[in-house]
């Protein structure tokens, strides 16, 4: 099986050519609020005795304008969370009260081990930031912690290419970007609308505020043939379809990103066509794929894509990280996804359901030289993971391709399921993939691998060590 180079991807330079740095506050830093919003009354934060501003949001998404298929009874109702958006690294002691008493509490990813001390109405742990945590108790909805990294960019209004928003609330509706342009949403600032650009390069939508699609603006992030993009720190959330779509894009960067989706195809972020891209430290909550990477577009190969560290919730209809199904690209290559936490993964999809992650070839793409490594699924209702290469007809009508050169390293599905390996024929073969050191509900796959495997004849050397 050839090495994957997944090194590639690591150099990615934006705008300035060098890497972007972070601080190293001591101590922890709360946002204003926003008066808009309305404030959580389930829950009260204190994070190193400072008192967090914890937001109550619910989907207001239009019911009758629902599409059919799109009905599951936690999608048919509005979709209540609540969310403390803070800077904060290092030691961060978290005090949280909540209005009833609490008896059965979690703090995923479970891989955090984080265990709260109960005293009473009283939650208390100790975490290490920044990063991003989700709190559920009991029938109550969940808690998005996010301790952001300091800021080491000074943003004014009067910096030149600058767009500013400042503390507030703003209705720009889509804003269209120009090259060398920054979109800055500071702390405290709700801006409805969306991100739109088209052969660019050189932009960035840097802060710690809010882009709110309202459930009206369709595809919140569009941008196409630009590069050197980087999306950093800001939350993206409630818009129609696609959240963040790059297509046949260069040199992307997301970290630090909190995507939220709760309509019919809300996919988190979508890399299609495009290359060199790179997703880190994003917590992702879809209501379809949370990263999907595709390839609509035969003469647009995508490779070099690199996603680690990110938390991804498929809360319906949804993969946490899945390639496809257009793949209708000559090659898809060179994708790494490395340490990350899938929370959920449930819903029906066109090839009978979706998966932890998986790929799935609706297409003649050769999708070759994929890293699946360190990861840790802890719910996939209907499969922990897939290789499928379709007949190529489902978003298109186009001949089947090729799965070949997958690795799979230290994976952990925390409980049982199918895991589906299916070729298409004796020419569309899913070959050479390797399962090292994956375990399924605590167990060694390789012990399991006769239960848990799903193989059909079009396959060739599958290993399991």
């Amino acid at each position: 099986m050839k090495q994957i180079q997944h090194w590639l991807v690591l150099f990615i330079f934006l705008n300035t050519g060098s890497f972007f740095t972070y601080g190293n506050p001591s101590d922890v830093r709360s946002y204003p609020a926003v008066e808009e919003l309305s404030q959580s009354r389930l829950f009260s934060l204190e994070v190193n005795e400072q008192q967090i501003w914890v937001e109550k949001y619910v989907s207001n998404l239009d019911f009758d304008k629902l599409p059919d298929w799109f009905n599951e009874p936690d999608v048919r109702k509005p979709q209540e969370l609540h969310i403390a958006n803070f800077e904060g690294t290092g030691s961060l002691r978290i005090s949280l009260l909540t209005a009833g008493i609490p008896s059965n509490v979690k703090i995923k990813p479970a891989s955090k081990k984080i265990t709260p001390v109960i005293d009473g109405h009283k939650i208390s742990f100790m975490w290490e930031g920044p990063g991003q945590l989700v709190v559920e108790m009991d029938d109550l909805p969940p808690l998005f912690l996010f301790a952001n990294p300091a800021e080491t960019e000074t943003v004014q209004e009067s910096t030149p290419g600058v767009k500013y928003f400042g503390p507030g609330v703003h209705h720009p509706g889509y804003i269209e970007m120009k090259d060398n342009e920054t979109v800055y949403i500071a702390e405290g600032a709700v801006v409805y609308g969306g991100i739109r650009a088209n052969g660019v390069s050189n932009i960035r939508v840097l802060g710690r505020g809010i882009l709110d699609g309202n459930y009206e603006f369709r595809q919140m992030v569009y941008i196409e043939e630009s590069k050197n993009i980087l999306f950093e720190g800001v939350t993206i959330r409630n818009g129609k379809s696609w959240t963040n779509t790059l297509v046949n894009c260069r040199d992307v960067e997301y970290r630090f990103v909190k995507v939220f989706g709760f309509g019919p195809s809300s996919d988190g972020i979508n890399p299609a066509g495009s290359q060199r891209v790179r997703i880190t430290n994003c917590l992702l909550r879809c209501t379809d794929d949370c990263i999907a990477i595709k390839a609509p577009n035969y003469n647009h190969p995508v490779k070099d894509i690199f996603v680690a560290d990110n938390i991804m919730i498929g809360y319906a209809y949804a993969d946490g990280v899945t390639i496809g199904f257009e793949t209708n690209a000559e090659t898809i290559s060179n994708v790494v996804v490395q340490n990350c936490d899938i929370l959920m993964a449930r819903g029906g999809s066109m090839v009978e359901g979706h998966s932890g992650f998986s790929i799935i070839c609706d297409g003649p793409a050769v999708i070759q030289q994929i890293l699946f490594e360190n990861i840790r699924v802890e719910r996939a209702d209907i499969k922990l993971f897939e290789l499928n290469v379709t007949p190529g007809k489902y978003y298109g009508d186009d001949p089947p391709g090729h799965i070949r050169d997958i690795t799979l390293k230290n994976v952990d599905w925390a409980h049982e399921g199918p895991i589906v390996i299916h070729g298409f024929g004796e020419n569309n073969r899913v070959q050479d993939v390797l399962l090292k050191r994956c375990t399924v509900a605590g167990k060694p796959l390789k012990k399991q691998k006769d239960k848990i495997l799903d193989i059909n004849e079009f396959t060739h050397n599958i290993k399991i060590k």
